[in-house]
């Protein structure tokens, strides 16, 4: 079990390089095809001033993103010279306004998603519940990189964030490629013992049993939030443990089109210091 066709977002310019170096080490590591996406979205006309929309605010509109585009291009071709992969870059213009509403596009025919955490302030635009999204919405795993900081090895040492629900089952499996690599992984409840006995006498042992039958190297624990949040805690754990990759469910419900977080997800999605790797 590998990831083949790995899908890199790089709309978020100023973090493409880490970005990149995260992907280029993934795709090298699985022999996956890289595909290096940058959206240039349609332009967002608000009805009070749709009548003086003019060409020239549209060709400013898009000659701003494909200077990015460009940007984005030249350090992925770099990177791929450096690394020898097969990869390939596409510029997609989309119809859409918002840039996730294509990259959940593309996303469908890959393995594994790799994008930043949304970062706020980006000169390029990219909306700021773009990371919910495309791991609510694209039905693929996530790897979601904080926008802040170098990531130089991703999965090394992963905490896999356990409840015994669909999210969390799916997140654990679509991460077995990553985790068959690493030393270590620690499979973690938090709290089990308000799981009403369906933790059992030692919580996570059984998703633990099952990922050893792949020849992954893991330990089961319970673990009490001490009045932390969920997220809190596995944020704080992560660190004592010196993971750098966290595994879990992404948690939430569609109401009228918006997606409602539970806490963990949204703390996570919000104060991740090390990559994530989401499933919906």
């Amino acid at each position: 079990m590998s990831y083949r066709t790995i899908l890199v977002c790089l709309n978020e310019v100023e973090r493409a390089a880490v970005l990149l170096q995260v992907a280029c080490d993934l795709a090298q590591t699985h022999e996956a095809h890289l595909i290096g996406l940058f959206v240039v979205p349609g332009l967002r006309i608000y009805p009070a001033t749709g009548m003086a929309m003019t060409p020239e605010v549209f060709e400013a509109h898009q000659e701003i993103y494909k200077r990015h585009a460009d940007t984005a291009k030249t350090l992925f071709d770099a990177e791929i010279r450096k690394a020898g992969l097969s990869a390939e870059w596409r510029v997609f213009e989309s119809v859409s306004p918002l840039i996730a509403d294509a990259v959940i596009e593309h996303a469908l025919q890959s393995d594994l998603v790799i994008a930043s955490q949304s970062g706020r302030g980006s000169s390029t635009e990219v909306e700021t519940d773009f990371a919910e999204r495309i791991v609510m919405e694209s039905g693929r795993p996530v790897l979601l990189v904080p926008y802040y900081g170098r990531f130089d090895h991703c999965g090394r040492r992963a905490l896999v964030a356990w409840n015994g629900t669909r999210e969390a089952a799916r997140a654990a499996f679509d991460a077995v490629p990553l985790l068959k690599r690493a030393d270590a992984v620690n499979v973690t409840w938090i709290d089990p013992q308000e799981s009403d006995d369906a933790a059992g006498p030692l919580p996570a042992a059984d998703l633990a049993k099952a990922l050893a039958r792949h020849g992954i190297k893991t330990t089961a624990e319970g673990l009490s939030r001490s009045g932390l949040g969920a997220g809190e805690a596995l944020l704080s754990h992560a660190s004592d443990l010196g993971a750098d990759l966290i595994v879990m469910g992404g948690y939430g419900h569609n109401r009228l089109r918006e997606f409602i977080l539970g806490g963990a997800t949204r703390t996570i999605l919000q104060s991740m210091t090390v990559p994530v790797l989401m499933s919906h």
